[in-house]
């Protein structure tokens, strides 16, 4: 006798459903979304389950239900309470992400401006509420999609476009609806460490996104193959198990082994170089929070290059007051009337930022193009220590980080994206000024000339790649630098204590990769040797040679290049998979 699960009746589930969203026996859990550059949590997702005894507790068959019924908007407006009551109750940080269904607008139980009295008695600002449109059926002519995307964005919401490159979330929905954020499905994630052609999709829909000025979230992420994958091809937002699984009681602190692989600890060698918030911090007027809002009104309309304010008692920034929104607040009729005596901290700008003066450039450009509600107007507070020091230009730091970048990418290797020689001399240079011992490290592959006759330049650049990867996984990201000076050229820059370990794995991993550049892992090929001969090679191996500056008496990086390159010579005259190490310390006394 085979037992068979009980047949659910469509009526019964119906009455359990409407159950649920009468008395909201309805359980909101919560999924972080993370930015990977400067890792911290950004907001969060939130998910529904009926209760744990209930048939409709799993949300598959609770939201089948709803649609079935005619009750999608009802159930909706129950889950989008429960999820704010919940993540206000919590404290949570960032944005909280809620689910929509565009066909719950053809709902009879559909209202306007729910959302907006939910938020209002929670006290939650509609500036940190993301709505995720996704539909499973097609719509005609994304009349749906469309109206429920301009909806939420008038209101102030901002909208995440769910599952793309799945379903009926493709190329026409978000070039027709463009919104804030598009959330790459779960297919495209699944296995991409493993599959090519899903990288290669990726990487389309990230450039696509980057030039656009939309924010794209990978969702889904279940293993660190995944997550590095994903780290390495430039994702700024991930989602998934492998980050953190949904919870009731979510942690605002993101896991250590995330942290890790992210790289939450910068290089050391790079803090003399970054550029912070230091270099454009300007002086600026300000005013004290007891203020009346009458008189602002007046110092905006004496002054019309004055496009906000900051709010300071004593050295305690609190925020800022926007020209533009104050002057929107007093144009209404019966405005002067009703808020001209009011104290000005009551007009302070929810959008207002405050930065440490120490804090990355970029990391500040990161904080204001997240959020899509951001007014560009609207300058940052910068403080030191929490006390006031004045405030940062936006246009300044737009300025600056262009510059940055663009440095950056004239400074760099075109095919493998690592520093070049001005950034390495830079680094070489720093740590002979602040006289920090260290280690130099030249990376040759030997007979790379004849490998690249005999096999063209796409496997010659396959080989520079892989042992580009090589080297950035073996040094310590704290503390050690990794150049690329040219061809098959590396510069290892250790201040890691165990240097000569992490050589010896470079060679190793090296020469167990070698065989694999050979077409069907032949054991030797024919080429041209740089004399001309046509003669036998086996697979590529490689050179290091490392020198220990002496830091008292070389100078400059020009002094280290000539122990370097002699360095270099005597481990490739050693042939094979050889690490060198150079006695000699210092230049010779001729030497420039």
């Amino acid at each position: 006798m085979s037992l068979q699960s009980p047949v659910l009746n469509p009526l019964t589930l119906q009455q359990e459903l409407r159950r649920l969203i009468e008395f909201k026996l309805l359980t909101p859990v919560f999924q972080p979304i993370i930015a990977l550059e400067n890792p911290r949590i950004i907001g969060y997702e939130a998910l529904i389950r009926g209760p744990q005894e209930s048939a409709l507790h799993k949300p598959d068959l609770l939201f089948s239900i709803a649609r079935e019924s005619r009750l999608l908007a009802s159930l909706e407006f129950a889950c989008r309470e429960v999820s704010c009551e919940r993540f206000a109750e919590l404290e949570l940080p960032g944005k909280l992400f809620l689910n929509m269904s565009p066909i719950s607008f053809t709902d009879s139980q559909y209202r306007d401006g729910v959302t907006r009295e939910i938020l209002q008695r929670v006290g939650l600002d509609a500036e940190r509420v993301v709505f995720e449109l996704t539909e499973s059926q097609p719509l005609d002519e994304l009349d749906l999609l469309r109206a429920a995307s301009d909806h939420f964005q008038r209101q102030g919401f901002a909208v995440a476009l769910d599952d793309l490159g799945a379903g009926y979330a493709g190329l026409r929905v978000w070039s027709e609806l463009c919104p804030d954020y598009v959330k790459i499905d779960r297919h495209f994630i699944s296995g991409i460490d493993k599959d090519p052609v899903k990288r290669e999709f990726v990487r389309a829909m990230l450039d696509i996104a980057h030039r656009i000025g939309h924010k794209a979230i990978a969702e889904g992420i279940e293993t660190a193959a995944e997550f590095n994958t994903l780290m390495a091809m430039g994702v700024e937002y991930a989602q998934g198990y492998f980050i953190a699984h949904p919870h009731a009681d979510p942690s605002t602190v993101l896991p250590e082994k995330i942290t890790q692989l992210a790289g939450m600890s910068r290089p050391r060698y790079q803090d003399h170089f970054t550029r912070t918030v230091s270099e454009i911090v300007t002086d600026s007027v300000s005013i004290c929070s007891t203020e009346s809002a009458e008189n602002v009104v007046k110092m905006f309309r004496a002054d019309v290059r004055l496009s906000c304010v900051p709010v300071v008692d004593g050295d305690t920034p609190l925020g800022m007051v926007s020209r533009a929104e104050l002057l929107n607040i007093f144009s209404r009729r019966f405005a002067h009337e009703l808020h001209a005596d009011k104290p000005i901290k009551d007009f302070i700008s929810s959008l207002s930022i405050i930065v440490d003066i120490n804090t990355e450039l970029k990391v500040v450009g990161q904080i204001i193009s997240e959020d899509p509600q951001q007014n560009l107007s609207v300058d940052f507070i910068v403080c030191e220590q929490q006390r006031y020091r004045g405030v940062g230009k936006v246009r300044d730091l737009l300025r600056a980080i262009t510059e940055e970048k663009l440095r950056a990418a004239r400074h760099s290797n075109p095919l493998t994206q690592l520093p070049g020689n001005v950034p390495l001399y830079e680094c070489v240079d720093h740590l002979l000024l602040t006289q920090k011992e260290f280690v130099v490290a030249y990376c040759d592959i030997n007979h790379f000339k004849p490998f690249n006759d005999a096999f063209g330049y796409s496997a010659g650049d396959e080989v520079i790649l892989q042992l580009g990867k090589i080297l950035s996984e073996s040094v310590d990201e704290r503390c050690d630098f990794v150049g690329h000076v040219g061809g098959d050229d590396f510069i290892l820059v250790f201040c890691s204590a165990n240097w000569q370990q992490r050589c010896e794995q470079i060679l190793h991993k090296f020469e167990s990769v070698s065989r694999q550049f050979l077409p069907g892992n032949s054991p030797e090929y024919w080429s041209f040797d740089r004399q001309g001969r046509r003669q036998k090679f086996g697979a590529l191996t490689l050179a290091i040679g490392c020198v220990l500056p002496d830091v008292n008496l070389c100078k400059t990086h020009h002094q280290v290049s000539q122990l370097l390159a002699e360095a270099k010579h005597s481990a490739k005259m050693q042939g094979g998979n050889q690490l060198f190490q150079s006695r000699r310390r210092n230049p010779s006394v001729d030497a420039t």
